[in-house]
């Protein structure tokens, strides 16, 4: 298929995957890629050897500075679509405003560096049916260690800002974060919530979007099944472009997060630890240095952007 924008798909006829199986399920699966081709590639392989084929794909492209190889249009079941560079989380409100239009009912947002099995979708199928109004998300493992967790989702705490919550879940369990890097939510709950806040770039948009919908009252669960974890690559594709890239942007959205989502002690406490955490950076990634300019700037804008205004009633 050719590489339209995604805004101007919305306006193209598409007939959905057959849904016989689970006739009220509308499973969009959504992939936003930047580059890194070769993981992209794998991801897709692995979405045509799923046992059920009851789902659509839609590989947004957040304007990659290389072309795709041929073989991304070799896929019968993939829409690929391109669009300017406008950072994870506006990329993937478009390619969820494509599947909107495209009859969805649920969205299942997946990295494109991620490895699953052949359940896998079947799997996700039958875990929607049995809770469809619900934000879920499954143990993810780290690839080059498939026994070790790298993420589980968890409560709010002030250390959600620095680390990633791994716990040793055994049963399903209701949390109040899940991660992006496998993110099933129903599209009534992503129009409620009007999709990731576009004032995340990168990094944190999936932890906002989680306590927004846990202040509307939307539950969120981690569900443990080996049918539903991934293990996962870990930003291929931020650092194959420079460790300082991905700190730079990091460490606006974390600003932008705390701000948004902590008040009183817990975000003057998330700010001194941030001070911590840089410091703890600069030695880790010796010898590279930091370009002052563009570290000052990262962190200016997590403290003054507009964007990092909470919402009415947000925050603890």
């Amino acid at each position: 298929m050719s590489a339209d924008s995604i805004h101007d798909a919305c306006d193209a006829r598409h007939t959905p995957a057959s849904t016989a199986e689970t006739p009220a399920i509308r499973l969009y699966v959504i992939v936003p890629v930047f580059g890194n081709w070769a993981d992209t590639i794998d991801c897709l392989r692995m979405l045509a050897e799923q046992e059920n084929r009851d789902f659509s794909v839609i590989l947004a492209d957040d304007g990659s500075p290389e072309p795709p190889p041929a073989e991304v249009h070799s896929f019968p079941f993939v829409q690929y679509v391109r669009g300017p560079h406008v950072g994870f989380a506006a990329n993937c409100n478009a390619a969820a405003k494509l599947a909107h239009a495209r009859g969805a009912t649920h969205l299942l947002f997946l990295n494109n560096d991620t490895a699953f099995n052949p359940r896998f979708i079947g799997a996700w199928l039958q875990t929607v049916s049995e809770l469809p109004d619900a934000l879920l998300g499954p143990l993810i493992y780290w690839h080059h260690d498939p026994t070790s967790l790298w993420f589980t989702g968890g409560p709010q705490s002030i250390w959600l800002t620095f680390l990633r919550p791994r716990r040793g879940f055994r049963v399903r369990t209701p949390v109040d974060v899940l991660s992006g890097c496998v993110l099933v939510v129903p599209m009534r709950a992503w129009l409620r919530l009007d999709g990731f806040h576009e004032g995340f770039v990168t990094y944190f948009e999936d932890l906002d979007f989680s306590l927004r919908a846990k202040r509307v009252g939307i539950p969120a669960y981690v569900v443990v099944d080996r049918d539903l974890s991934v293990s996962h690559k870990v930003s291929r594709t931020t650092s194959s472009r420079g460790a300082w890239n991905k700190e730079y942007r990091m460490i606006t959205s974390r600003l932008l997060f705390i701000r948004r989502n902590y008040h009183g002690v817990a975000r003057y406490t998330c700010f001194v630890l941030c001070v911590a955490h840089l410091a703890v950076t600069l030695v880790t990634l010796l010898p590279a240095l930091p370009d002052p300019g563009r570290l000052w700037k990262a962190v200016q804008t997590g403290l003054w952007s507009p964007a990092g205004q909470p919402d009415v009633g947000g925050g603890n």
